[in-house]
């Protein structure tokens, strides 16, 4: 699974990559899948996967991904500044980063209600 993960995440930087003309690399795949990561910490959103479909949680976790870049904007500039500057790449990251965080929430709120054997 964890290898299905990182097939999907590096599909963002080639997608990225093709669409604006950057060069984002494997260090920049790392910066997304951390951003991913600390989304799933999120306790709001954990509820969000939990009531809502897709589209639905993808408007709060675009909310919660802007505080995540901002916070960890020092790691990634390039990728920051584009964010915040460029609609329609900010629209392609959000949509894509909320369906990668999306799946991970429910398949562990699918985990954790499975009936013990």
């Amino acid at each position: 699974m964890v290898h299905e993960e990182s097939v999907a995440l590096s599909r963002l930087i080639d997608i990225v990559n093709e669409r604006f003309g950057t060069d984002f690399n494997q260090a920049d795949q790392l910066f997304f899948d951390q951003i991913v990561e600390a989304a799933l910490t999120d306790e709001s959103l954990k509820q969000a996967a939990a009531v809502n479909p897709g589209d639905k949680f993808e408007l709060v976790f675009k909310n919660l991904l802007e505080t995540l870049f901002v916070e960890r904007m020092d790691q990634n500039e390039e990728i920051f500044v584009r964010f915040m500057n460029d609609r329609v790449f900010q629209k392609i990251v959000t949509s894509w980063l909320a369906s990668e965080a999306y799946q991970k929430l429910r398949g562990r709120l699918q985990g954790m209600s499975s009936p013990a054997s």
